[in-house]
């Protein structure tokens, strides 16, 4: 006689035939349990009474639970129930659950950040991973700040055994390109930039080809005099968005007025010194490209303190379309699918973590993604 032959069983006798079932090995560490639909039909009971059964196993310690897949057996404490079980498969036998994380900033104005981590978690839930994601967020207005957060998080990382790194990194290349060199066990992903001069796995967008897009917008409203204000540091980011404003000129016919190029620096008042840079000048601009879009509404807020008007007097586009999260919608920008980057980067890291390749191995990839213009309100036709 079977443990199901008997229809309507309790809800204490469901949770006493899944234990012996997790004791003989049926059910193995790590792996998942039916579903509560499933649970239902087999003991002739209610879907209710399978959650509550559910529920009271992992207040026991024999199941885990994760808000993105189904209850699955516990580790902790289940080896000595296995031992028991001669012939059995011992914990070393079944898939580990294994640490990734994300080192990603994530700024309270700006849930891109947090979009990247909801993609990879969808990835973690569609697949089934046994992977466990650590999100560690690096965010903080002052680059001391962001640095030290960074360097703790990364010391984290390889000091808690995580097998898998995707990273938004703002610390220095040689830095990253050291990390990248002394740890070739550790999977590692970049998100948004890659440190130049090595071979490495990379999910962004096209850089060159969004800026350069952005810009003959710009040229196609009329603008000849089209400033370019750019981030501070030389991440491939920033030098990529500049080379596509140069190459949206080169492509026109067009120079490149270099008075009308501002690399900002990390002074407080960078902001009031690019304005004064533009605006003293005999020709000022007409228009502005920005390398994101933090730094164009920074540079309208002084701009407009100075009596400048958007778009009456300057037409400006920045990139990352940080307006789709606001109720003002102003600023015309380059879309980023924050969310579609991590799903590519979690499915990529699982890629490389099925192959056992390591960071000294050949074969990397860079997926890099469209980023479309979202125009708004913020540019005008002269």
């Amino acid at each position: 006689m079977t443990d199901t032959a008997t229809a309507g069983y309790s809800e204490s006798a469901v949770v006493a035939i899944i234990v012996q079932r997790i004791k003989d090995g049926t059910y193995a560490p790590g792996g998942r349990l039916p579903s509560e639909r499933a649970l239902a039909e087999e003991f002739s009971i209610s879907r209710r009474f399978a959650r509550m059964a559910l529920a009271q196993l992992v207040e026991q310690g024999f199941l885990e639970k994760s808000h993105y897949r189904r209850p699955f057996v516990a580790f902790s404490g289940t080896e000595t129930l296995l031992e028991r079980a001669p012939g059995k498969p011992s914990r070393d036998q079944v898939t580990p659950i294994r640490t990734i994380a994300a080192v990603v900033p994530s700024s309270p104005v700006f849930p891109g950040g947090l979009e990247i981590v909801s993609g990879i978690h969808k990835v973690l839930a569609d697949t089934e991973s046994q992977c466990r994601l650590t999100f560690l967020d690096t965010f903080h207005k002052d680059r001391p700040e962001v640095l030290r957060r960074e360097a703790q998080a990364i010391r984290s990382v390889l000091d808690g055994g995580a097998v898998g790194l995707l990273w938004w990194f703002y610390a220095d290349e040689d830095a990253v390109r050291d990390i990248v060199a002394e740890h070739p066990d550790i999977s590692i992903i970049f998100i948004d930039r890659y440190p130049r001069g090595i071979a490495c796995d990379f999910v962004g967008i096209d850089d060159l080809e969004s800026s350069r897009t952005a810009v003959e917008y710009l040229m196609d409203l009329g603008h000849t005099r089209i400033a370019h204000l750019m981030d501070p540091g030389s991440y491939s980011t920033i030098l990529e968005r500049a080379e596509g404003y140069r190459t949206a000129h080169a492509l026109r016919g067009m120079d490149v007025s270099e008075e009308l190029v501002v690399h900002l620096n990390w002074d407080e008042d960078r902001m009031e010194q690019a304005f004064r840079q533009l605006f003293s000048l005999s020709q000022p601009p007409t228009a502005l490209f920005t390398s994101n879009d933090f730094i164009a509404h920074e540079f309208i807020k002084i701009a407009e303190s100075h009596g400048i008007r958007v778009p009456q007097d300057l037409s400006v586009i920045g990139h990352g379309n940080i307006d789709r999260y606001t109720p003002r919608g102003f600023l015309t920008s380059m879309e980023q699918p924050f969310e579609m980057i991590g799903r590519a980067a979690a499915k990529l890291l699982l890629k490389r973590l099925s192959s056992e390749r390591t960071a000294s191995s050949s074969g990397h990839q860079q997926i890099i993604l469209q980023a479309p213009i979202v125009v708004r309100e913020s540019c005008r036709r002269l």
